[in-house]
């Protein structure tokens, strides 16, 4: 499954490579939160999701060679929807380049299971969550040397990702309507992060945990439902 213009080997290396570090560090991350006295003020999405975790999680038996990853079954308007939403934009300086533009204009982005991922700088820099789940969704035979191994049962997994392109999501929002991106009303990236929210939160994985876990990748955005629901 090609992911970008560029060969399958070269796809599966550089999307394995984003993964490997990417779901370490949210996983190094997670147990440094949990691990705390919260005895701090501030707000983080990780504390806001976890506020009323339960004690008595299942054991499991993890490999020390290896993660069982369970994808969550966001809609996939709240992932490959996205980019499809970038790309059937008419015009946007603030989101636009012009090679990103080339590509919109011949329409070669359409029609794609897995649509491209942009080159506009702006957009490209905070791509770590469209190469985690790519690798996760690649059939099995042409992945190799994966830290993490897709699992297709919560109570199989290790940890939870949850595939919602939070920063895409964001960005989309600035530049299509930047004046409500601070509010609820009208705001479509609060619409959906409430939507991630309410899906993971009723889900059989999240109640049995509590979403401790659970991984989102979130990369220097405001997250207006963590703050100020």
């Amino acid at each position: 499954m090609a992911l970008k213009y560029s060969s399958k080997a070269s796809t599966c290396s550089i999307s394995t490579l984003f993964l490997s570090f990417s779901i370490l560090f949210a996983l190094l991350l997670s147990i440094f939160l949990l691990s705390s006295n919260h005895t701090s003020k501030s707000i983080s999405p990780l504390s806001c999701l976890m506020s009323n975790p339960p004690t008595d999680l299942p054991n499991k038996n993890t490999n020390r060679d290896s993660i069982n990853v369970y994808v969550s079954n966001l809609p996939r308007s709240l992932n490959y929807g996205l980019l499809d939403k970038y790309w059937s934009l008419s015009h946007d300086s603030r989101l636009g380049s012009d090679i990103d533009n080339e590509i919109r204009s011949t329409s070669s982005w359409n029609n794609k299971k897995v649509p491209i991922y942009p080159e506009s700088p702006l957009i490209k820099q905070y791509s770590a969550e469209y190469w985690i789940l790519g690798d996760l969704v690649t059939p099995p035979e042409l992945r190799s040397g994966s830290f993490a191994k897709r699992v297709f049962s919560p109570e199989e997994a290790d940890v939870v990702f949850v595939p919602f392109f939070a920063t895409l999501s964001a960005e989309l929002q600035l530049g299509t309507a930047k004046g409500v991106f601070r509010k609820k009303v009208g705001n479509e990236d609060y619409a959906r992060q409430r939507e991630v929210l309410d899906f993971v939160k009723g889900s059989e994985a999240w109640k049995r945990s509590g979403g401790r876990d659970h991984v989102f990748v979130l990369t220097g955005i405001l997250l207006l439902v963590f703050f100020k629901s």
